[in-house]
């Protein structure tokens, strides 16, 4: 063609100031290039915008792609002369905006008629349909294989597909940062017979990049390769990535459309790839939902560019020298060692150099035509920056020793967080390093602001007590949380950004103690006993297996002590502890399934064993049964028969009692007929409820026969009626045996009712919950307290526990499912904030709550199948605990009398008599004010503690008169610094009582 004396075809399309590159898209997407053809201006490439519909109306083609290759040859001929040739050539839309060429190949017995082949609007020589057949591409169809212009095709068809490529491009030219110097090569395998690794061809592949890259390789030969692992490397942002493996138009890399969509990277690179079909971006073989490697650009994150194939890539099985690999090879050689860094010329150059083969050879003219550039072919690769640092988050870790140091994260407490920071050694020196998070779960406050690293050199790491604090609220649900940690730094010559790196953190929020679990791996039925068996003022927890092995256990979670039985036992229930000997230090006692009623001292000295020949499948209880001074025990068979027997292991007279009827409840005991001795209460299977005196002689009115089988277990109000269930009715008795209550229920109770004053009037009522999961409260009239029933949808083996667990003056209800997971309920049915908390510790125990660590902060300890688990619940101790333990108290007499609480007769009134407000303002920040009212004269101290127990200052501490009082604390410690933002306890101690509030 002589170009030299070409004039222009078209009067419609002003070609009279020539352009270096030149954009082609629909009129509807012109808006969407303005900005960008602004900005490649200021880049001294003079672009110019054509419109197809110009195009259509004033070139000649048989079709639509013909017209526009007419437009570009006659902008390429009428600038050729002029200073400033056409270079650059941008398909500005998807196929259905800039139509695509569809061209033939064949190879072997694979045809393809129509391999979208953009190359046939930069090579404008020829017609490539000599023979007029509507057949492009054929081998003698005068095809021209020597490239006049540069192309690339912006894949695109809505304003954010644009926006986000010309955003993604802008940056990448615009910004210095540490993706600059990172290139990966991705390879999986190929081919199992013969083996061939993709890793093969990328390592030669490799051989081309500078070693001034921080290379990485991501190989399945390596074991390196995995789709998390590659999506991670995506999102974190590279400059130069090459791939071989398979793929298709909708899976790349072991990602598919969806996961692409997923990216949310801010530094973009170019990816290369021989993989089949990922650039199939012609509708009729993607479709509507587009081929991977368009998404890979158009999405908000992911890459600048992408070049791959519209069809099949070719390998070659157990050699590395498959047709696509020449195609590479020679990308990459273009780049860095011919002197070709911008995308669309490495290109050109890498079908150059492989023209003779595209000429002479099918499958090499196959790879020529389908290679396709999503992209701008302007834009030059950057190579490494050695001045450029590369900050990585080497690990992390978590603490809560601004809290209660336990290493469980809990609701209301400040996390530290240390962050480990290193710069690569292959980098440069790191400076003004900025260090933020962001993406906090809400709820969570920052404590501290963005903290500054002054500098990091190469292979450096930060100081290991650099941290953060956060503060996680108290309503917080539980459960695991994400955010995210920042890292930036000052370019050393510019003062820029280096560019941000992101990377996650994640911590549990949890009820489970720290310290715990605790796990012997012998199975247990029994309840954990909370005593202080070593006497040094601290609880301890007794775990006892099946076998009646002991084990001892501080509240740190350590073993320190215990014993075992022999013989063996088989214990399928709770043990229970008193003192049987007088001595003033109690004893434990459990019944086994071998016969056996056994007492133990706390080291395991023997104390009795008393052989029944029974069954003993359930709770003993000690009580007190004679005028001797000692307790006795009780114990009965699931064939019917009561025991009660002494400290030297002997039977009590009038014992053992058969009642004739098998008994799958736990016992009760109380001073029913008010003589000063107990009674035991017994409900059979037959539907017969038993009194039996100390003498095993039934009291007046029982037998009582209910007519079903009862199945959960008595229970003993302060009045002494006595509560128990069936099948599908609650049942309350009086002490004479007049049935006073028989209200149905949906289910069985698990193990039986408890008893409390949750209402606030003067009665106890009765709670208890089915094993199908509905919490029943229960006046003594047979009415359901306001807001129950209620569904906890879980299931449950054991009964509650009542126990103040707020700041009312009212205790709440705490349940426990067989899967130790904690639900708790107000008295008005609604659920407590922060709960349920689920666990999966399977195979539930009764539990206990109690202040295990003594810093007036309550914890439930429960058994699971073959441990111990402690929850932290984060309330303060108040006296308010009126059945806080099995069966009420350790010697399981199943009565409110044997719990020893005893409410205020005014329910407004937080026994005994003291009373400590909510601090205020809270939260605060200068200063805050304390009230406090005492009833009497007396000393009172009153403190400020951290959530470890630690004190912080004390306010005052001497005796004052009683009534109210206040003090104001300015937010110090008692050296006068000024203490961290946070939650800290305030806590009142009078002769009487402790109270205690959270301060924030």
């Amino acid at each position: 063609i002589a170009y030299r004396t070409h004039q222009s075809q078209s009067r419609l399309i002003d070609l009279s100031v020539p352009k270096k590159m030149i954009i082609i898209t629909n009129s509807s997407c012109s808006n969407y290039f303005q900005n960008y053809i602004d900005w490649q201006t200021t880049r001294n490439i003079s672009t110019g915008l054509y419109l197809t519909s110009d195009i259509y109306s004033s070139y000649p083609g048989v079709d639509n792609p013909e017209k526009i290759r007419n437009f570009i040859i006659d902008a390429y001929q009428t600038w050729s002369s002029t200073s400033t040739p056409l270079e650059y050539v941008i398909l500005g839309g998807d196929d259905e905006i800039i139509p695509d060429r569809g061209c033939f190949c064949a190879v072997g017995e694979t045809i393809d008629l129509r391999i979208p082949t953009d190359i046939y609007y930069s090579n404008l020589d020829g017609n490539w349909n000599a023979d007029g057949d509507q057949i492009w591409g054929e081998i003698n169809d005068q095809v021209d294989y020597l490239p006049e212009v540069h192309i690339g095709r912006f894949p695109a068809e809505t304003a954010i597909e644009f926006g986000n490529m010309t955003r993604k491009i802008q940056y990448y030219v615009n910004n210095d940062t540490y993706s600059n110097n990172l290139a990966i090569m991705f390879g999986e395998n190929l081919n199992n017979n013969p083996l061939t690794w993709g890793g093969d061809y990328k390592d030669d592949v490799a051989t081309h990049i500078p070693d001034d890259y921080i290379l990485t390789t991501m190989y399945q030969r390596d074991g390196t390769f995995s789709s998390l692992g590659v999506w991670n490397a995506l999102n974190d942002g590279a400059n130069v990535m090459n791939h071989m493996g398979h793929s298709n138009e909708t899976s790349l890399l072991g990602q598919g459309i969806g996961s692409v969509e997923q990216l949310q990277n801010t530094e973009y690179g170019f990816l290369y790839t021989q993989g089949c079909y990922p650039a199939a971006f012609d509708q009729r073989t993607s479709g509507d939902g587009e081929s991977i490697g368009e998404h890979m650009v158009t999405t908000s994150g992911g890459l600048f560019s992408f070049i791959g194939n519209t069809r099949y890539g070719w390998y070659m099985p157990g050699s590395i020298n498959g047709p696509s690999q020449f195609y590479d090879r020679q990308f990459f050689i273009g780049l860095y060692e011919a002197n070709q860094p911008n995308l669309g010329k490495a290109l050109t150059y890498s079908r150059l150099q492989n023209v003779n083969a595209a000429m002479n050879n099918d499958v090499m003219r196959w790879c020529y035509y389908e290679m396709v550039l999503f992209g701008d072919p302007t834009i030059e690769v950057k190579y490494p920056d050695p001045t450029l640092p590369f900050l990585t988050l080497e690990g992390y870790s978590i603490s809560d020793i601004d809290g209660d140091g336990d290493g469980s994260f809990n609701p209301g407490e400040i996390l530290r967080i240390y962050p480990i920071i290193k710069n690569s050694p292959e980098a440069g020196t790191a400076y003004n390093i900025s260090v933020t998070l962001e993406n906090l779960p809400q709820g969570i406050i920052l404590l501290d602001g963005p903290q500054i690293i002054s500098q990091l050199l190469p292979g450096a790491s930060c100081d290991p007590s650099f941290y953060f604090r956060i503060q996680l609220p108290q309503d917080i649900t539980y459960g695991t949380y994400y955010l995210k940690i920042l890292l930036d730094s000052s370019h050393p010559i510019t003062g820029l950004s280096t560019g941000i790196r992101k990377f996650d953190l994640s911590f549990e929020i949890t009820m489970v103690d720290g310290h715990f679990p605790w796990d012997c791996q012998f199975h247990t039925k029994s309840a954990p006993m909370v005593y202080d068996i070593n006497d040094d003022g601290t609880l301890d927890i007794l775990y006892l297996n099946i076998f009646g092995d002991a084990y001892y256990i501080n509240n740190n979670g350590e073993q320190f002590g215990g014993f075992t039985s022999s013989p063996q036992q088989d214990i399928m229930r709770s043990s229970a502890l008193g003192d049987l000997t007088g001595d003033g230090i109690p004893e434990i006692v459990y019944s086994s399934r071998t016969g056996k009623i056994n007492a133990v001292t706390l080291d395991g000295t023997p104390v009795f064993s008393y052989d029944t020949g029974k069954q003993l499948i359930f709770t003993p209880v000690i009580a007190t049964l004679s005028h001797s001074g000692t307790d006795k025990v009780i114990a009965h068979s699931l064939n019917g028969y009561v025991y009660a027997v002494d400290s030297n292991g002997s039977l009590l007279p009038g014992f053992p009692v058969n009642l004739g009827s098998s008994i799958v409840t736990e016992i009760a005991a109380a001073d029913i007929n008010q003589d000063g001795l107990m009674e035991i209460i017994i409900g059979c299977q037959n539907g017969t409820l038993h009194i039996l005196n100390s003498s095993g002689e039934e009291l007046p009115g029982f037998p009582v026969n209910i007519g079903e089988n009862i199945n959960g277990s008595p229970t003993v109000l302060d009045n002494n009626n006595i509560v128990f269930g069936t099948n599908n009715h609650m049942i309350l008795i009086s002490p004479s045996g007049e049935i006073l209550v028989n209200k149905p229920i949906i289910a069985a109770m698990a193990s039986g009712p408890v008893v409390a004053n949750i209402s606030g009037d003067s009665a106890l009522e009765i709670i208890f919950v089915t094993i199908n999961g509905m919490l029943y409260a229960v006046d003594q009239n047979g009415n359901d307290i306001n807001g129950f029933p209620l569904n906890v949808e879980d299931n449950f083996t054991v009964p509650p526990l009542i126990v103040n667990l707020d700041e009312d003056i009212q205790p709440e209800i705490l349940l426990t499912s067989y899967q130790n997971s904690l639900y708790a309920y107000n008295n008005n049915g609604t659920r407590l904030p922060g709960y349920p908390f689920i666990t999966s510790f399977n195979g539930c125990t009764p539990g206990t709550v109690c202040d295990l660590d003594n810093n007036d902060l309550l914890k439930f300890v429960s058994g699971y199948s073959t441990g111990v688990v402690v929850m932290n619940l984060r309330s303060p101790e108040t006296p308010i605990k009126p059945w806080i333990t099995y069966r009420g108290a350790l010697n399981r007499q199943g009565s409110s009398a044997c719990t020893g609480y005893v409410a205020n007769s005014d329910p407004y009134i937080i026994p005994p008599v003291n009373r400590l407000e909510q601090n205020y303002p809270n939260p605060f920040r200068q200063n805050t004010t304390i009230s406090y009212e005492t009833k009497k004269e007396g000393k009172v101290s009153l403190s400020i503690y951290n959530l470890r127990g630690q004190l912080i200052r004390t306010l005052q501490d001497e005796y004052i008169p009683g009534g109210k009082h206040s003090i104001v604390w300015d937010g110090k410690d008692s050296m006068g610094r000024t203490v961290a933002e946070g939650i800290y306890l305030c806590r009142l101690k009078t002769a009487e009582t402790t109270l205690t509030r959270r301060m924030l």
